[in-house]
C-alpha cells in the first residue's frame, strides 16, 4: 500500500477587502516528480501565466521557487518595493517571517504520497469505529465550511515538528529518496485512503502431507510422500487410486478448482525474471523463443545467454516462452518433482511455457510423455485430439509438427484452463493450445514415465535373457534346417506347409525357454540403473539434516588448528536409507555395485553414472538397509565384518540418516533390535 507523509508548504494568500482567500500552490497542480527535477530543465519550460486576482488588479506578483523552478504567486500590495526575505528551516523549509504572518498569510497543507515497505492493514474493532464517528461529528459541529486544506479538512498546524529517527525519510547522496511515481496531492481524510487487501495464503503440496500421530514428516516414507504430493497435484476431488483406475493411460482428466491460487507458489513472472537475472540461462539449451503463425511453426533462438530484456521483448512481441528445466533453477519446481519421482519410480521433468495473450507457440502435435498441465496464470485453450492410428496410442517417440490438415475429426476436449486448472492426457494424445484475446498463459507441464512401457522392458530383458539361455540350453545352439529358406520369408508368408507348422512349434518352444526368473530381474535392475542416473538429487529434509552428512556441526574447529569429529558415527548409532529409491544394487560384468543419485546435478546428466562397487558380504549390509527401510537398523546389527568403515562409506556419499545414541525414540541403543521410525 501507499504510505503516506504529510508535508507543510507556505504560500502567501492573496487579501480582497479584509478576507483571507487560500490559494492553490503551483506544486499542487504540477504533474512532475519531487525528484530528477532541475533548475537548467526548468528553465526550458513555459512559465504559467501570473494569477491575478479580479477585485484586485493592483494586486503584484512574487515568485518563490519550488523544484527549481519559478512560480508566481499573488502577492498583496505594499508601499515598499523590496521583497521579503524568507528564512531556511534546519529541515529545509521555508517559513515566512514573522512580518508576512501579521499581513495575513495563510498556509495550504499538502498531501505527499511516498512509495515505500508495504504494511499490512490493521485490524477495526467496533470501539474504534464508533471513536472515529464521534470524532467526524465532532468536526463538522466545531469546523465552518470551506475552511482549512481542501475537502473541508482542517489545516495541520503551522509549527512543523521533527520526524523521528524511524519516521525520517531515507536519504540517497543527501536527498530524500522519494519513490519514482511520487507525487503531490491535497490532503485526504483518513477513513479515503485506501488500504491494499492482504495476500492470500497460497496453497502448499507440502501441507497437504499427513503422517501419523507422532512421526515427523522426514520419517515417512518417500513413496508415501510422493503418492501424497501427486494426491495434491490432481485432487482434491479425485483420489489417486479412481485416477489410476479409470484415467491413467486411458483418456483425458480435467481438473477445475476455480481457484486461482492453487498452483500459485510453484511459478510466477517475477520468479522467472529474478531466475533469469540470477544465472546463465541460455536460449537452445535451456530456454527456446517460439511461433506458430499461418500453420508455420518457428524458433526465433540467438546465441548466449538469456537476459530479461531480450526475453520480455520477445514475449511482448507475440513469442511464446518455452524452458526445458525449470526444476534446475527453481526450488518449487524441484522440490515438487523430486518427491513425484519417488512414486512414479522414473524421472520426473517439467517444462513451463509463457505465452502472450491472443497467440499459440507450437503446432499440433504428440508426446511420449504422461503430461500434467498445471495452469498458473491467465487463461489458454487446449483441443485434444484422438489417435489417427492405433500405433499413436502410448507412443513410444514423440510426432513431428502436424498440420491442421492432417487432425481426424472434431476435438474430443475443448476446453478454456484457468488459473487454478489441470489437465491430464496420456502418451499419444495430439494436443494443442492457444491463448485467447485479452488473457496470457503461464502454465507448467510435469511429464512422467518417458520410456518406461513393457516393451522398453523386453528392450532390457532379451538380449540378457537370450545370452544366459544360449548358455545354458543347447538346442539353442543347435544348427538351423537346411530348408528354413524355403519355407519362410515374404514368398512363402501365405503358405502353410506342414514342414513350416513344425518348425514353427519348435521356434516357439525354445522361446519360451528365454523367459526366466534371472533375465526379468536384471532387466528390472536396469531400468532402475537408469534412474539412478536420470534423477534429481535428494532434497534432504530440515528435520533430517543434522544427521546427515550434509548437517552443520559434525566436526568442532579448535583454537590449534585441528578439527575433530564432534558426531562420530559407532556401533551405538541407528542408520536408514535416506530414501527408498536412493539408491539400486546391481550385478554386472560378474560385480556387485550400487548406483545412486545423491551426487547428481539437477541438470540432466551433467554427470556420468555414479557407483559404487563391493564385496558379497557388503552387499549383504546394503540388502538389509533397503529391505528394512524406512526402519533404522541398529549397526552393530549388520552383517558386514567392518561395520563402521561400511556405514562411514554410505554416510560420506549421503545416501543414510544416522542417528547418535540418545536420539532416537525407538528401541533403546544396544538393546539388539531394530530401532523405530519415529521421529525424535
Amino acid at each position: 500500500m501507499e504510505t503516506t507523509t504529510v508535508s507543510e508548504l507556505t504560500v502567501p494568500s492573496a487579501v480582497d477587502s479584509g478576507t483571507a482567500t487560500p490559494v492553490s500552490s503551483p506544486v499542487a497542480s504540477s504533474s512532475a516528480s519531487i525528484t530528477g527535477s532541475s533548475k537548467k530543465s526548468a528553465q526550458k519550460r513555459k512559465k504559467p501565466a501570473t494569477p491575478t486576482e479580479p477585485s484586485s488588479p493592483a494586486t503584484k506578483a512574487s515568485k518563490m521557487e519550488v523544484n527549481g523552478e519559478q512560480k508566481s504567486v499573488p502577492e498583496q500590495p505594499s508601499s515598499s518595493s523590496k521583497k521579503q526575505k524568507k528564512k531556511q528551516s534546519p529541515e529545509g523549509k521555508e517559513t515566512t517571517t514573522k512580518k508576512q504572518k501579521a499581513a495575513g498569510s495563510k498556509q495550504a497543507v499538502f498531501h505527499i504520497k511516498l512509495y515505500s515497505a508495504p504494511k499490512q492493514p490493521t485490524a477495526t474493532t467496533t470501539a474504534a469505529i464508533e471513536k472515529k464517528k464521534r470524532a467526524k461529528k465532532q468536526t463538522a459541529n466545531t469546523a465552518p465550511a470551506g475552511t482549512g486544506t481542501p475537502n473541508g479538512t482542517q489545516s495541520a498546524p503551522e509549527a512543523v515538528k521533527k520526524q523521528s529517527k524511524k519516521k525520517r525519510t531515507p536519504k540517497v547522496n543527501g536527498t530524500d529518496a522519494v519513490g519514482p511515481a511520487a507525487s503531490v496531492t491535497p490532503l485526504k481524510k483518513v477513513s479515503q485512503i485506501k488500504q491494499e487487501p492482504k495476500t492470500p495464503q497460497r496453497v502448499s503440496f507440502n501441507r497437504s502431507i499427513t503422517t501419523p500421530a507422532g512421526t515427523a514428516l522426514h520419517e515417512l516414507d518417500s513413496v508415501t510422500i510422493g503418492r501424497q504430493t501427486f494426491a495434491w497435484l490432481i485432487g482434491p476431488d479425485t483420489s489417486v487410486d479412481e485416477f489410476m483406475r479409470t484415467y491413467w493411460e486411458q483418456k483425458p482428466l480435467l481438473v477445475q478448482r476455480h481457484d486461482p491460487a492453487y498452483y500459485a507458489s510453484l511459478l510466477s513472472r517475477a520468479m522467472i525474471d529474478e531466475m533469469l537475472r540470477t544465472n546463465n540461462i541460455e536460449y537452445t539449451k535451456n530456454i527456446d523463443i517460439t511461433s506458430y503463425r499461418d500453420g508455420q511453426r518457428e524458433t526465433h533462438n540467438p546465441d548466449g545467454r538469456v537476459l530479461p530484456p531480450d526475453l520480455w521483448h520477445f514475449y511482448g512481441t507475440g513469442c511464446s516462452v518455452r524452458m526445458l528445466n525449470p526444476q534446475t533453477y527453481l526450488r518449487s519446481v524441484y522440490e515438487l518433482n523430486v518427491k513425484l519421482q519417488e512414486y512414479f519410480h522414473c524421472m520426473t521433468g517439467a517444462n513451463f511455457y509463457l505465452t502472450p495473450p491472443g497467440s499459440q507457440g507450437f503446432a499440433p502435435h504428440y508426446d511420449d510423455i504422461e503430461a500434467f498441465v498445471l495452469q498458473i496464470e491467465g487463461r489458454k485453450r487446449w483441443r485434444l485430439y484422438g489417435p489417427r492410428e492405433p500405433r499413436e496410442q502410448l507412443a513410444r517417440v514423440s510426432s513431428d509438427n502436424l498440420s491442421q490438415d492432417e487432425l481426424v475429426g472434431p476435438p474430443i476436449v475443448d476446453v478454456v484452463l484457468e488459473a487454478g486448472d489441470m489437465l491430464y492426457f496420456p502418451r499419444g494424445c495430439i494436443h494443442q493450445a492457444a491463448t485467447v484475446p485479452g488473457a496470457h498463459s503461464l502454465h507448467i507441464t510435469v511429464s512422467v514415465y518417458q520410456r518406461n512401457c513393457w516393451a522398453d522392458l523386453f528392450e532390457q530383458m532379451l538380449p540378457i535373457a537370450l545370452a544366459t539361455a544360449a548358455d545354458e540350453e543347447r538346442t539353442l545352439r543347435e544348427g538351423l534346417p537346411l530348408d528354413l529358406h524355403q519355407h519362410f520369408g515374404i514368398v512363402h508368408s501365405d503358405e502353410m506347409s506342414a514342414e513350416r507348422r513344425r518348425l514353427i512349434v519348435r521356434m516357439r518352444t525354445m522361446f519360451d525357454k528365454l523367459f526366466s526368473d534371472t533375465a526379468i530381474d536384471a532387466a528390472v535392475d536396469q531400468l532402475a540403473k537408469r534412474f539412478q542416473h536420470d534423477a534429481l538429487p535428494p532434497l534432504v529434509d530440515f528435520g533430517e539434516w543434522d544427521d546427515t552428512v550434509y548437517g552443520a556441526g559434525n566436526y568442532e574447529f579448535r583454537p590449534d588448528g585441528t578439527v575433530r569429529c564432534a558426531r562420530p558415527i559407532d556401533e551405538r548409532c541407528s542408520v536408514r536409507l535416506l530414501r527408498r529409491n536412493i539408491l539400486r544394487l546391481v550385478s554386472e560384468d560378474e560385480k556387485l555395485r550400487i548406483y545412486y543419485h545423491t551426487d547428481n546435478s539437477r541438470e540432466y546428466h551433467q554427470y556420468e553414472a555414479n557407483f559404487l562397487e563391493l564385496d558379497h558380504e557388503t552387499a549383504l549390509g546394503v540388502e538389509l538397509l533397503i529391505k528394512m527401510y524406512p526402519q533404522y537398523v541398529l549397526v552393530r546389527n549388520l552383517p558386514v565384518e567392518d561395520r563402521l568403515e561400511f556405514i562411514r562409506s554410505l554416510w560420506e556419499k549421503g545416501l543414510i540418516v544416522c542417528r547418535r545414541e540418545g536420539e532416537e525414540t525407538g528401541s533403546p541403543a544396544g538393546s539388539g533390535t531394530l530401532a523405530s521410525t519415529t521421529a525424535p
